[in-house]
C-alpha cells in the first residue's frame, strides 16, 4: 500500500507525483520490526524495536525540594532521549523552591544522590527518605538533549518543600497523596 504524505492516493500513480511517500510494508521478526520507506526518491530499510506502553501514562509522581519527578512520560520517550537505567525525570520545578535556587530544573534526569545510583523513583525515595531538613545533597544530573552530566549541591528545605508522592490507583482511577518526609513528621 502506498500513501502520499498528505494521506491521499493509493498505487503507483499517486507515488509518482509525491515528494514524500511512506510505503506500508512491514514484517515482524522476533523482537524487531522491519520497515520499508520510500522518501525523497529513495527506498530505505529500517529496523525498529517495538516498545510496550500500557496506555495509562503517568501513575507515580514524587514532589521533592520543589521538583516534580516521574518516570519519563511518553513525549520524552518518543524523542529517544533516555539514559540507560535512569527513570527519574524532572518534569517541572517551582519558583522559590530549593530546586529553583540551586539549579535543579526540568528536562534533566537525576542519576545519583550522594553518590548512590537512583535508577527509578522507589530507589530515589529510598536514598532521600532518611535525609533531614537542612541537609546538603549532592546530585548527579543529565540534561535531556545535550547529555552533559552535571553535579550540583542542594540544601533541603522540608519546612516549606516537604517530600510527598502521588500514586494513581488503577482500580479507582484516583490519585492518593502520601507525605514521605516533613520537618516534624
Amino acid at each position: 500500500t502506498v500513501v502520499n504524505g498528505d494521506g491521499s492516493g493509493s498505487g503507483a500513480d499517486a507515488a509518482a507525483d509525491a515528494d514524500d511517500v511512506a510505503v506500508a510494508s512491514t514484517t515482524r521478526r522476533a523482537s524487531q520490526l522491519s520497515l520499508t520507506l520510500f522518501k525523497g526518491g529513495e527506498v530505505r530499510e529500517a529496523q525498529l524495536a517495538p516498545g510496550v506502553a500500557d496506555g495509562m501514562g503517568t501513575s507515580h509522581i514524587v514532589h521533592w525540594c520543589g521538583a516534580q519527578l516521574q518516570a519519563p512520560h511518553r513525549s520524552v520517550r518518543d524523542q529517544g532521549y533516555l539514559p540507560d537505567n535512569c527513570q527519574v525525570y524532572i518534569s517541572r520545578w517551582h519558583h522559590g523552591s530549593p530546586s529553583h535556587r540551586y539549579g535543579l530544573f526540568g528536562v534533566h534526569f537525576i542519576t545519583e544522590v550522594n553518590g548512590q545510583p537512583t535508577p527509578d523513583l522507589p530507589a530515589f525515595l529510598e536514598v532521600v527518605r532518611p535525609l533531614q531538613d537542612g541537609a546538603f545533597v549532592r546530585l548527579r544530573i543529565l540534561h535531556m538533549e545535550t547529555w552533559q552530566p552535571k553535579v550540583i549541591t542542594l540544601k533541603m528545605d522540608l519546612k516549606y518543600w516537604p517530600t510527598w508522592e502521588l500514586r494513581l490507583d488503577p482500580e479507582t482511577c484516583q490519585w492518593n497523596r502520601t507525605v514521605i518526609s516533613a520537618p516534624f513528621a
